[in-house]
């Protein structure tokens, strides 16, 4: 029952994701964006052609690699529910669906809408959010796992 609620809210964060990314386009945040904690925190529109932290890389290229992880983790997550392994399967499903909403970026606008800007770190989305806490979520599990042998 705990993996329905847990997929329940990544859909939810999934939509979030993606009304957030509308309304920026919408009501173009570019080059003046909405401060919210002084300076360090604002809300500001910017198209991430790039793979990440703004490096750039040939967009077919991109393409090719995100539909290559992302058949590579649908594989790992029909695995992980099939062994029950179910952290596992949340990890996975963040990842999946954080990865998914920045692909629908990529074929339509040509690059990743961010919109959260944080002034001694990076430009990035809540799509964002969700790859790194599956990825923290992975890495944990592993290291809890490798502690118990």
């Amino acid at each position: 029952m705990a993996i329905i609620f847990g997929n329940l809210a990544v859909l939810i964060l999934f939509a979030l994701d993606r009304v957030l990314k509308y309304l920026f386009i919408a009501s173009d945040f570019s080059g003046r964006g909405r401060f919210l904690l002084g300076d360090f925190f604002q809300l500001k529109l910017s198209l991430n052609r790039g793979i990440a932290f703004g490096f750039g890389a040939d967009y077919y290229l991109i393409i090719a690699l995100y539909l290559l992880i992302i058949l590579a983790l649908v594989f790992y997550l029909l695995n992980a529910y099939r062994k029950k392994h179910w952290l596992s399967a949340w990890a996975l499903t963040l990842i999946l669906t954080g990865g998914c909403s920045n692909l629908i970026d990529r074929l339509k606008y040509g690059g990743v809408i961010d919109y959260f800007d944080l002034k001694y770190f990076s430009v990035f989305n809540l799509a964002d959010a969700l790859i790194c806490l599956g990825v923290v979520m992975i890495l944990v599990n592993i290291f809890l796992s490798a502690k118990n042998y």
